[in-house]
């Protein structure tokens, strides 16, 4: 073995044959699962030569390295191949199940190596000497001429080695043993030779080269999680300087309202300098004097202010391309294509139909998508349990698929693919579907439903229980799963990644189980929403909709608050009342809801604001908080704040628990005699309009919609007038500014408050909208629903 060479080079040799090997059992496997699908000759003799490099390639690999266990089985396997591609032996099921058992003892071997185990498992001592016995069992079997590597172990070889057998390589023959190495890496198929048959003079340990042909370095995951860690601080470091920027704004904002003053005094001052010309005053002189200075200093400072504005402006933008750049390149050094882990799911799906007798053909599409490696590895477990269910308990026996005039053999799907910012997994296969009526009655007989309920459950409600723990229609629980038995897991593990499953299904002719998974997740895009004085982040992974209800929509059903949303009841629940946080005002005629969904269920999440959009890197809590039920990790904003990220699958769960602690119906009301403020919105773009016209009217402002300034001012000419007008600037016919002077020009119009709201934030244009007679500016990058209603309550 290796127990010779020093910890390091030996982890490397290691590491480099654990790699190596893998790729080779996987060709193996694939080729061998091939093989039995009985392909034309020519296929047929084309598979047979490339596993037959590959177990050779693997055999090499091995003695390479000292590691004569995987040395065995991969000579094994090359005179069983050998004998296949002359036709001397029969594959039988029988002989497939043996090999496949073979690249399972591989996968044993290096577990004992990664542990420091010299000594190979006993399983492999047994499938060896099955491999043996098919080939003694084939008439026909001529043994193949031994090339210069083969080499023949003996169970002797094979005994665990004590401390004393332990060898120390000289120099040389560990340069003989990297070059060795370096050449596998290669992938050459040259005839090697042994340690023993081979010096070299050099003095030093020569380190593994870099092929020119390979441009790719091993670099752990847990390397990229500190650099996406250190890629959170410059997004605040980003965030930050935007805020600084804004202040800046401000800055200049504060010496135009200056220069509006001083504009206001101007006629004093060239008064004073006319009255005193001859200096007759000295101290009228004085201040005459210091009032010029005072303006020239001005006019100075607003000229660093625009020049610092501009330049910062722009320093800003060069960081936020270059961050999100690098951001994307780090986040695609975690993508992973969706076949890292489906390979073995053919020689599974394989396996499994074998000890129940079906016979299934296995597709795979999609498997070229990329997910995040952390996604990956934790969503393997959940389709092994989704397959093994289609094969056990989804597909009928051969003689059931007959009598229902479907093939012999059932197929199943698996198939992959992107929408947007989600990868959305399908498990599918043809078989009998799930049976409703059977599920609602084993609902009834374990005491989850009653039999009215189950009466009025529709289908998509029924076909979500068996996502409930501990529910199967089967009536006996073998070593493979029920549909049903252990899926509650798998949605557990799906929501765990913040995705969902879905469930579709038809009698006798096909179930199919849809998984939507985040495509990473290293950073999330959502909402930050508010709750008294605490913020919250809610992905829009989880997000169906946002809704502005009036209370008088709001009903009761069993102490429970429900709202009828696209004509189906709509369970509610308040955020604060979930998470256990301070009350709030709850005597508003309007409320903010986000309707959150998990798996098929629903609820309307009942928050105080919306605060923006935002895209934050998500962190985890760490293992003493990892089970807080409704938190799913942290961010940090750029102002330092720590705001925690919602689980919208755990808050549905709380809310089937938590009681409401004050039901609108029990708060007060907004005097209904009191006239509703009006307020016209012009806007070309449906978007902002739409948004707009629902933040004021859940806030009980009463909307008129214009879409350009021509039109605003067709609808100004008949009354009543509006108590305010928003604005848009950039607008066809007539724009924001050109709008606003002919209101300031109308007696009729001239006091109505106007806010412009755009996406134009240059100092020119704050100093064009001041000018022209806007009382207030709102940029639309920095745009909040709570600025605009202060900004309107204060003016109205």
């Amino acid at each position: 073995m290796l127990m010779g060479l020093s910890e390091q080079i030996r982890r490397r040799l290691i590491e480099t044959f654990k790699t190596e090997q893998s790729e080779h059992v996987q060709k193996i496997s694939r080729g061998l699962l091939t093989l039995e699908k009985n392909p034309p000759a020519e296929q047929r003799t084309q598979i047979l030569e490339g596993i037959f490099r590959d177990a050779h390639s693997l055999k090499g690999a091995a003695r390479s390295v000292g590691v004569t266990a995987i040395e065995s089985i991969g000579h094994s396997l090359e005179d069983v191949l050998a004998l296949a591609k002359n036709d001397k032996i029969n594959l039988s099921g029988d002989l497939f199940d043996v090999m496949h058992e073979s690249l399972d003892a591989v996968g044993l071997v290096i577990q004992g190596l990664e542990s420091g185990k010299s000594a190979p498992p006993k399983q492999v001592f047994e499938i060896l000497s099955r491999l043996e016995s098919a080939k003694e069992k084939a008439s026909q079997q001529v043994e193949p001429e031994p090339d210069s590597e083969s080499i023949s172990v003996s169970s002797e070889d094979m005994k665990p080695e004590s401390d004393a057998d332990t060898v120390t390589l000289s120099t040389d023959k560990l340069n003989v043993l990297l070059k060795q190495v370096n050449r596998l890496l290669e992938n050459q198929d040259k005839p090697k030779e042994t340690i023993s048959e081979k010096k070299t003079s050099k003095p030093a340990v020569p380190a593994l080269p870099i092929q020119p042909t390979d441009e790719t370095i091993r670099v752990s995951v847990s390397k990229l999680d500190d650099l996406m860690g250190q890629l959170s601080e410059l997004l605040s470091a980003k965030i930050r300087s935007e805020q600084h920027l804004g202040q800046i704004h401000e800055l200049h904002d504060f010496t135009l309202e200056w220069h509006k003053i001083w504009s206001d005094f101007r006629n004093t001052h060239e008064q004073f300098v006319r009255q005193n010309k001859h200096g007759h005053n000295k101290d009228v002189a004085d201040l005459v004097e210091f009032s010029t200075y005072n303006q020239e200093q001005l006019r100075l400072l607003d000229v660093y202010l625009n020049e610092l504005s501009r330049q910062y402006a722009n320093d800003t933008m060069r960081l936020s391309i270059i961050l999100s750049e690098l951001q994307e390149e780090v986040k695609g050094l975690r993508m992973l294509p969706l076949s890292t882990i489906t390979v073995p799911f053919e020689r599974m799906v394989r396996d499994v139909a074998r000890s129940q007798n079906k016979k299934v053909i296995f597709s795979v599409s999609g498997d070229d998508t990329e997910l995040d490696k952390r996604i990956l590895e934790q969503i393997k477990d959940p389709l092994v349990h989704l397959l093994r269910n289609s094969v056990a308990h989804g597909l009928e026996s051969v003689e059931e698929r007959k009598k229902q005039n479907k093939t012999e053999e059932g197929h199943i799907y698996l198939s992959a693919g992107q929408q947007g910012n989600s990868i959305v997994i399908k498990v599918e296969d043809d078989g009998h579907g799930l049976n409703l009526d059977a599920i609602r009655t084993v609902a009834i007989q374990k005491g989850i439903l009653s039999e009215v309920e189950a009466e009025s459950m529709s289908d998509a409600e029924a076909k979500m229980l068996i996502f409930r723990s501990g529910f199967s229609t089967i009536k006996m629980i073998d070593d493979i799963s029920g549909r049903g038995v252990g899926l509650d897991v798998v949605r557990q593990q799906v929501e765990n990644l913040q995705g969902s499953i879905e469930v579709e299904s038809t009698l006798g002719k096909f179930a199919s189980f849809t998984l939507k998974l985040p495509l990473t997740l290293a950073s999330s895009h959502g909402l930050l929403i508010r709750v008294g004085r605490q913020k919250f982040f809610l992905p829009f992974s989880a997000i169906e909709r946002l809704l502005q209800v009036n209370r008088n929509e709001v009903t009761t059903v069993q102490n429970k608050e429900m709202i009828i949303h696209e004509g189906k009841p709509l369970p509610l629940a308040w955020l604060e009342d979930l998470l256990e946080l301070p009350p709030t005002s709850r005597s508003r005629l309007m409320f903010s809801v986000v309707i959150i969904s998990a798996s098929e269920r629903y609820l309307g999440l009942v928050i105080e604001e919306l605060e923006g959009e935002h895209e934050l890197v998500v962190k985890g809590l760490g293992n003493q908080l990892a089970k807080v039920m409704g938190i799913a990790g942290a961010t940090v904003l750029g102002s330092g704040e720590v705001i925690l990220v919602l689980h919208a699958a755990d808050l549905i769960n709380l809310a089937t628990n938590v009681q409401s602690r004050t039901h609108f119906i029990e708060g007060g009301y907004l005097d209904r005699a009191d006239e509703p403020k009006h307020v016209l919105v012009v806007d070309d773009s449906i978007t902002t309009r739409t948004l707009e016209k629902n933040i004021l009217e859940g806030a009980g402002y009463q909307v008129t919609i214009a879409i350009n300034g021509k039109e605003a001012l067709d609808i100004l000419d008949d009354a009543p007038l509006p108590d305010l007008i928003i604005s848009d600037i950039s607008m066809p016919k007539l724009d924001g500014f050109g709008l606003t002077e002919h209101i300031r020009a109308d007696n009729r119009l001239c006091d109505i408050p106007v806010v412009l709201v755009t996406s134009l934030d240059s100092p020119s244009d704050k100093t064009r909208g001041m000018e022209v007679g806007a009382d207030a500016y709102i940029v639309k990058s920095d745009f909040d629903q709570g600025n605009l209603l202060e900004t309107i309550a204060q003016l109205v």
